[in-house]
């Protein structure tokens, strides 16, 4: 292939103002699912007619652009819609989590097309994974092309390469290889993000929401959007809290080597971990039988008080609209009720005012995240002006 590949956590960010370029230009069209006519596009962009045709033209001969139905009824020739030529396209959507993967289709409508979820180990060699992943993908793809693939990653993913993995479960990953060899079997650009922030992107309602999402399964973390932007930080380490020690943890080993942990207590490996529960053998059981044993529900519980009180900082700290909590033990009842209260009895009452503490969408959030932050980056002004230009050479 001959476009440009994505760079590992990379979502280039769309500048504001006019459309001064045909990416711009797709930009805007892309803002606007019903379309614009000609005439619209003319006065919303200042453009002389024949550079906004000439800008149209290289959209259209690149797939880019179609031309819909009439906009409106009216006499004589009614103008006809300019869209984002979003139809037949589709993204691949792979959640890599540490026992299993789900592998998505996804419309750029953010329609599932198809999916399944398939047993997996984090703990074998990287290029197993991959088989497993990429086999089912194309499996579910079925000789059709995707534009892009998104894979999220139960670990801080730095697009610098300057944060190692060596304290995650993926220590014996080379992200950059990773990319190289599914973009090689997929036959597409390939993006790389973790997984919780993906599932923030994915739970995001408006262009200005801000919300924390947090994702407790076997691990722990979170994804914060503020007024509708990702938050990354410096090196792609932003939400890692289930790194984050307190004094509840003293004395708990994490799977990160050190002490004290938030996850050493709070996640679903530490309920697993304990000796009383041993018998359960898999999380999904344990989970299970959250209903029916009472031991499971107290620990969950516990589990849940503890990861409100570093929630209820975080509250303070964002000031969000909502926190959104999800994965295998985040989604249970008990844990989801422990956790609210504790945030409401530890933040600071003006970080509450119309808080929502509620479920995420753990069935398809992580997979609508990636979705979005692939059609982000593939179609960035600055990508397509890329794009452009190689065609034209």
């Amino acid at each position: 292939m001959t476009e440009q590949r994505t760079l590992v956590g990379e979502t280039a960010q769309p500048s504001p103002g006019p459309a001064t370029s045909a990416g711009h230009l797709l930009q805007l069209l892309r803002s606007n699912t019903a379309g614009y006519s000609r005439a619209d596009l003319l006065e919303i962009t200042g453009m002389a007619r024949s550079t906004l045709y000439e800008r149209l033209d290289a959209l259209f001969a690149a797939g880019l652009v179609y031309e819909s139905t009439p906009l409106r009824a009216q006499r004589g020739r009614p103008p006809r819609s300019l869209r984002f030529d979003d139809r037949d396209k589709l993204v691949v959507c792979l959640e890599i989590g540490h026992t299993h993967a789900g592998i998505h289709l996804l419309s750029l409508s953010r329609e599932v097309v198809a999916s399944v979820r398939i047993p997996m180990e984090i703990g074998n060699a990287q290029e197993v994974v991959v088989d497993q992943v990429v086999g089912e993908a194309l499996r579910l793809l079925d000789g059709r092309q995707p534009v892009g693939a998104g894979v999220g990653l139960p670990a801080p993913v730095d697009p610098l390469h300057r944060l190692g993995l060596e304290r995650t479960v993926l220590a014996h990953w080379d992200l950059q290889l990773l990319q190289e060899a599914m973009e090689s079997r997929l036959d597409c650009p390939v993006l790389l993000e973790n997984d919780t922030r993906s599932m923030a992107v994915g739970e995001v309602r408006g262009p200005l929401d801000s919300l924390v999402a947090v994702k407790v399964s076997t691990g722990i973390g979170s994804g914060i959007i503020v007024r509708g932007s990702l938050v990354r930080g410096a090196h792609g380490a932003a939400g890692d809290i289930g790194h984050v020690r307190i004094p509840e943890a003293a004395g708990c080993r994490c799977r990160c080597g050190r002490d004290g942990c938030l996850a050493a207590v709070a996640s679903g490996r530490a309920l697993l971990a304990a000796p009383q529960f041993a018998h359960y053998g898999s999380l999904r059981r344990l989970v299970d039988a959250a209903d029916d044993d009472p031991d499971v529900r107290a620990a969950v519980a516990d589990a849940g008080r503890v990861l409100g009180r570093v929630l209820a900082a975080i509250v303070g700290t964002l000031n969000p609209g909502r926190v959104a909590v999800g994965g295998l033990v985040g989604v249970l009842p008990g844990f989801l009720q422990a956790c609210r209260q504790q945030i409401l009895a530890d933040a600071f009452e003006p970080s509450l005012v119309d808080l929502e503490i509620v479920p995420a969408d753990s069935r398809k959030a992580t997979a609508v995240g990636l979705c979005r932050l692939v059609e982000e980056s593939l179609y960035a002004p600055e990508r397509v002006e890329q794009l452009l230009a190689q065609r034209a050479g």
